[in-house]
């Protein structure tokens, strides 16, 4: 492959760069923008992409964001690399906090007990679901007997993750759309004047020495 690391990391290399990034987080998040401002769209789809991104990472519908971002992207006409990229804002880092704050804002919108909630939890909570989901397809089928504990967890987790989260990841998305595209904006507006400028150097160094050749 032409991009591919002539030194490959390790499981525990790449888990490592995840948490702790080489160059640092604020020069992370620097090259992330940086990126984001080059792709080749109009300001306002690559900002409505990011804004998607960022959107997805506070659903509860864990490991499909990706999916989740495409079908949105695609209804909205919104730049796909922008979005894929903004995913990142979910990660194992960042989910710990994003899953509490949504879970605990959607049962107060819906008049439930907060609780203190340990991340770990949490993730078992969901990953047993996954299990009980399947269970009950194959219960359909008389492959197995119907699981007990999927209504508990839809009313008092699922639910409120997707009511906090929809309104974090609506309130998120809105603001990271209304900052990036005016900058975005001026950033292309700044790179087309930069490369008029060096098209009219360049021309006049030509015409220059046409004019010396005569």
């Amino acid at each position: 492959m032409v991009f591919k690391r002539r030194d490959k990391q390790s499981l525990n290399q790449r888990l490592g760069a995840l948490f702790f990034p080489k160059k640092g987080w604020k020069r992370s998040i620097q090259y992330v923008s940086h990126r984001v401002k080059r792709l080749p769209d109009t300001s306002h789809k690559i900002a409505l992409g990011a804004a998607i991104g960022v959107f997805v990472c506070f659903s509860p519908i864990l490991g499909v964001h990706m999916a989740m971002a495409l079908i949105i992207v695609y209804i909205l006409r919104a730049n796909l690399v922008a979005s894929f990229i903004t995913t990142a804002f979910g990660n194992p880092v960042t989910y710990p906090f994003i899953a509490t704050v949504s879970l605990n804002l959607g049962r107060t919108v819906l008049g439930m007990n907060t609780k203190d909630d340990d991340f770990q939890g949490l993730h078992s909570a969901f990953w047993q679901a996954t299990t009980d989901a399947w269970q009950l397809i194959q219960s359909w089928f008389g492959l197995a007997e119907r699981p007990t504990g999927l209504a508990d967890f839809m009313s008092n987790l699922f639910l409120p993750y997707l009511v906090g989260g929809t309104i974090i990841g609506v309130v998120l998305g809105a603001i990271t759309y209304f900052l990036l595209n005016p900058v975005i904006a001026a950033y292309q507006m700044r790179r087309c004047v930069i490369v008029a400028e060096r098209r009219e150097k360049r021309r006049k160094e030509r015409d220059s020495l046409a004019d010396s050749g005569e």
